[in-house]
């Protein structure tokens, strides 16, 4: 039967949402994703966040679906690293408050921190810092 199946890293995330032009600001303008193109005739927008060629897609919602409540079986966040030093957590922080989401979520643990914010779609999205990366944590 061979070796189990073992995945190697996450390939992207694609999203589906209700205006494109806002998440697109959103995900390249706030986040600093770099915007890498389009498909399906200007409905899917592409992102990249380092050497994949996307790890973002969001496309044009087909449907208009019900709220989902929090907690309810489904997408819970997307997580981005933004560094790996409680000053780059605080720098993405200002930015993003001089830009107008509204930080919440807070999380400090000894080998990363963390806020969330919402995108366009209410999708939560968490900007965190791996304090491990510049070696043991202290």
């Amino acid at each position: 039967m061979g070796a189990p199946l073992k995945v190697q890293e996450l390939g992207h995330v694609s999203l589906f949402v209700r205006d494109l032009d806002a998440s697109i600001r959103f995900y390249r303008d706030l986040l600093g994703l770099r915007d890498v193109g389009r498909g399906k005739n200007g409905k899917i927008a592409f992102f990249s966040a380092g050497p994949h060629h996307h790890d973002l897609s969001i496309e044009v919602a087909r449907a208009d679906g019900p709220e989902r409540p929090k907690g309810a079986p489904g997408l819970y966040h997307i997580a981005f690293k933004v560094g790996e030093s409680r000053n780059a957590l605080e720098e993405a922080r200002r930015w993003v408050e001089a830009h107008g989401p509204t930080p919440f979520g807070e999380m400090t643990a000894r080998e990363s921190a963390s806020f969330s914010i919402h995108d366009p779609d209410g999708h939560e999205i968490e900007l965190y810092v791996d304090l491990r990366a510049g070696g043991p944590p202290a």
